[in-house]
């Protein structure tokens, strides 16, 4: 692990920039997800997330074979990739990569009502409508760790369900 001043001078931003890029991403409104199947070969999807101090949350249907392997495994690579249209370079969009350990939340939990809730304010009335669908699982996502790419030599390794910068990966 380096130093900051370190990774702030192999990278040539400050840790200030870098945040702010960082929770520029963690404003998007959905996420990637893959799960290594049962064959070996990964099936990928995207859900709308909430965030919390504890990690991501998803509620998406197990009809999607990636959710069904996502409840099998208990495991999946995540990201937030910025909008292209809004990127400077579409080689190097912001973008941030991570593993997960995945936890169902069962609908007898304590906070799966206050979840649902937190899920119809930040995206909208289709919560309510899907609230109750059996097929619907409620998960929580808890990063570990993954990376954070903000431009060409300008990839960082990142921890916990807070992504916190640890250093700037600059050899290979």
């Amino acid at each position: 692990m380096q130093e900051n001043a370190a990774f702030e001078d192999s990278s040539g931003m400050s840790r200030e920039k870098i945040e702010q890029a960082r929770d520029a991403l963690m404003q998007l409104r959905t996420l990637y997800i893959s799960v290594n199947s049962q064959q070996d070969s990964p099936e990928m999807g995207v859900s709308p997330f909430i965030r919390r101090d504890d990690g991501l949350y998803i509620f998406t249907s197990h009809l999607s074979q990636h959710v069904r392997d996502l409840m099998a495994q208990g495991a999946a690579t995540c990201m937030l990739c910025a909008d292209e249209a809004k990127s400077q370079n579409i080689w190097a969009r912001n973008r941030l990569k991570f593993a997960v350990d995945a936890v169902e939340i069962a609908r007898d939990d304590a906070k799966f009502g206050g979840l649902c809730d937190d899920f119809s304010a930040a995206h909208g009335p289709t919560m309510d409508l899907i609230r109750n669908f059996g097929d619907f699982h409620m998960f929580q996502l808890v990063p570990r760790d993954g990376v954070l790419v903000l431009g060409f030599a300008k990839a960082f390794t990142v921890t916990g369900s807070d992504f916190t910068i640890v250093a700037h990966i600059s050899k290979a």
